[in-house]
């Protein structure tokens, strides 16, 4: 009997393999499209993210997205550079330098994400309704499970602060 954990067949796998496979698969799809708009995903990550919440922090956006702020760099170096977003020390802490989001990047997030979401209509199979909410229920469950950082008690998340899994950029 074969150990279903080596399984390489999609259908046979456990599904918390499946689950971890198809999320790679599906990054690397998103990472491919959002390429084809001269950016990357980090960077649409940012727009993203600044377009919700203006005026944060290095750190704070680097929380957000997932990454260190010394990772984060290079990305705001080159969305400045491109008219993307802003940079502006905060008024009550000279040490902190606020990011926002210019209009030029606001409509450039905007373009990109509704060419993504097509995309991914267009390729994706889309569940039945009755499905689709098992499905959602299950995702969700399943991204705040392994978004809990064990060592930090109730209620904190790896992955976004404490609304980890809430809702999509």
């Amino acid at each position: 009997m074969a150990d279903p954990f080596f399984e390489s067949r999609p259908e046979h796998m456990p599904l918390g393999k499946l689950v971890s496979w198809v999320g790679g698969a599906m990054q690397t799809y998103y990472r491919r499209t959002v390429s084809r708009h001269g950016v990357t995903g980090t960077a649409v990550s940012v727009l993203g993210a600044l377009a919700h919440a203006e005026g944060l922090s290095q750190r704070e956006l680097a929380g957000r997205v997932g990454l260190t702020p010394a990772t984060l760099t290079p990305v705001l170096d080159a969305l400045e550079q491109d008219g993307r977003i802003g940079r502006e020390r905060d008024t009550t802490d000279r040490r902190i330098v606020r990011l926002s989001i210019t209009d030029e990047g606001r409509a450039h997030v905007r373009s990109v994400f509704t060419e993504v979401a097509a995309s991914f209509r267009a390729q994706m199979p889309q569940p039945s309704p009755e499905h689709e909410q098992v499905i959602r229920d299950y995702l969700v469950a399943v991204l705040a499970a392994v978004s809990q950082d064990p060592g930090s008690g109730p209620g904190r998340h790896v992955l976004g602060g404490s609304d980890a899994g809430k809702g999509a950029e």
